[in-house]
């Protein structure tokens, strides 16, 4: 081998390092399967909840009302929404202030906090409707 295809291969090998997708290909995988993921967590957690509804019908037990389940959820809902909000906020502030990455961490943050406010808020109204 001559020193010119010495230098074309060295250039060639020098851009697969520098264009390698192997990353890219890794992050926007991982999006996904935490989708499928949070989508059959969610799914196994209604089949739960539906077959022991069922079952407290069927032993004649009280159930919980659709409003407390709705309200513990937004809580849930909220509370890890905002605290994956807040440090994702502070990451792309800190790191690149003026990049529109930062509503990455800007939108789960005023969803989680736009959450616990309907739950503090439907707890309100629901006292208010009781005592009427």
């Amino acid at each position: 081998m001559d020193s010119q295809n010495i230098k074309g291969l060295e250039a060639m090998l020098e851009r697969c390092i520098s264009t390698s997708h192997t990353g890219d290909i890794i992050l926007s995988i991982v999006p996904m399967v935490a989708v499928v993921f949070g989508s059959v967590l969610v799914f196994f957690l209604m089949l739960y909840n539906y077959r022991l509804r069922k079952e407290k019908i069927r032993l004649q037990i009280p159930t919980d009302s659709a409003r407390d389940h709705l309200r513990f959820i937004s809580l849930l809902t909220g509370c890890l929404s905002f605290s994956a909000g807040l440090p994702l906020t502070l990451f792309f502030l800190f790191t690149r202030p003026a990049n529109p990455g930062i509503l990455g961490g800007l939108i789960p943050l005023c969803a989680g906090i736009g959450l616990v406010v309907f739950y503090y808020l439907s707890d309100r109204k629901a006292g208010a409707h009781a005592g009427k």
